[in-house]
């Protein structure tokens, strides 16, 4: 066996698709098939059970994945130890995110480090925080930001930054030429909401109970699962809504629309740089670490 076969076969069970694999390896579906193909007649078994929509691994395979994830980490730990040796800094981080500061904070955090380290490549996927925490436990992810803790043992959260949550409103509310309002106020307004299992979502619930109001409460007219919607769907004034202040300062609606302070309520939450505790000795991703927590305390 190699390593092309072994990364096939990590990738397809990851993806749970011949397809994907192919996708993510950048290797046509046929390669990724003769790789699984030749894996097992080597291996004497059979890795996987092919239904309508999607691969699982057999009791076979379920054996030999762990085997193969070390494998390839021992592939990349390596490498990484020459490359120490050499004094050198490349490769490729692969980051997964799912809170909107982070949208704002990683371009200028990676322009940055290229330029100190020219030999690096990044790869950046956007999800739910539950697949982007199970990915980097998986290790297909190096490194993650999310708003959300999802405890695993193999894994290190670091608190990145405190992200504050602002009420917005469209130029033609009632609110827009207000100093401040209070929650009463809101109460009954129309709201846009975001969906369930989101940072921002959540803190805001926190912080109604936290003041004895109920989130459901509210008037929401609809429930939207991203910051750009949500930003358009206010400045067309189809309700007001919470969001990152972040968002807000790089707003493209310009004054379209606007944070307005809640006197008695205050909204945040911790947002969290995440990585696997079996890969702190990668130099790359050790350095970007420390340049991304460098770069929030500026």
């Amino acid at each position: 066996m190699d390593f092309k076969q072994i990364e096939a076969f990590v990738y397809v069970a990851k993806y749970k698709s011949f397809s994907r694999a192919a996708e993510k390896l950048l290797l046509s579906q046929p390669t990724i098939s003769t790789h699984i193909s030749t894996l097992e007649e080597q291996l004497g078994v059979k890795l996987f059970d092919r239904l309508s929509k999607e691969v699982i691994l057999t009791e076979a395979g379920q054996v030999f994945f762990p085997y193969a994830v070390d494998i390839l980490d021992l592939r990349e730990r390596s490498q990484e130890a020459v490359k120490e040796f050499l004094n050198e800094i490349s490769g490729h981080l692969h980051i997964g995110y799912s809170t909107v500061p982070a949208e704002f904070i990683l371009p200028e955090v990676i322009r940055k480090f290229k330029n100190e380290y020219s030999k690096t490549f990044f790869t950046l996927d956007i999800q739910g925080t539950q697949n982007i925490i199970q990915r980097l436990s998986d290790g297909i992810l190096d490194l993650a930001i999310v708003a959300r803790k999802i405890p695993k043992k193999d894994l290190e959260y670091k608190v990145l930054l405190r992200d504050k949550i602002v009420l917005i409103v469209h130029k033609n509310h009632r609110f827009y030429e207000r100093d401040s309002v209070f929650l009463e106020e809101i109460l009954d307004e129309p709201f846009i909401i975001r969906e369930m299992g989101s940072g921002t979502r959540a803190a805001v619930e926190h912080a109604f109970k936290q003041k004895g109001y109920d989130f459901e409460s509210l008037d929401a007219v609809a429930m939207l699962s991203s910051t750009y919607s949500i930003k358009h769907a206010v400045k067309r004034e189809l309700g007001i809504a919470f969001m990152s202040h972040m968002a807000l300062s790089e707003d493209e609606c310009g004054r379209a629309i606007k944070a307005v302070p809640i006197t008695d309520l205050v909204v945040e939450k911790d947002i969290y740089v995440v990585y696997s505790k079996k890969r702190t000795n990668k130099k790359l991703l050790k350095h970007f670490t420390d340049t991304l927590l460098k770069h929030i305390k500026e």
